[in-house]
């Protein structure tokens, strides 16, 4: 017999497989409407084309200068909520990572693909 939570992860699967890519363009509008002078890029799995039913969205912001925490969470507060007033469904698991020139640098090291979104 097939378990409800394996259906229930099977549905979530194929909702993200359809819908990744409008999440991450609703996302990157709200991060360059936010921050202009901001890069936006999609990494994680779903940039690297692994992604499972326990995957979530990870979106990298680079901002001009190297936040401090406080302003790493304002980022993301701001980015999110404008994001969710945009159409971003507030269920949708986003993993947003604010970081400045230094962050980026460890993400370009670690990161297996980077996918740019603010074209």
């Amino acid at each position: 017999m097939v378990d409800k939570i394996d259906v229930l992860m099977a549905k979530w699967f194929y909702e993200l497989r359809d819908t990744w890519r409008e999440a991450a363009r609703i996302v990157a509008r709200a991060a360059k409407r936010l921050y202009p002078d901001a890069r936006v890029y999609l990494i994680g799995s779903v940039a690297e084309g692994t992604f499972t039913a326990t995957s979530d969205l990870d979106i990298l912001v680079v901002l001009p200068r190297d936040p401090d925490p406080r302003e790493r969470l304002e980022a993301k507060t701001r980015i999110l909520l404008t994001a969710f007033d945009e159409g971003l469904p507030l269920h949708y698991p986003v993993d947003l990572h604010v970081v400045g020139p230094k962050g980026f640098e460890r993400y370009k090291r670690h990161a297996k693909r980077m996918i740019p979104l603010d074209h």
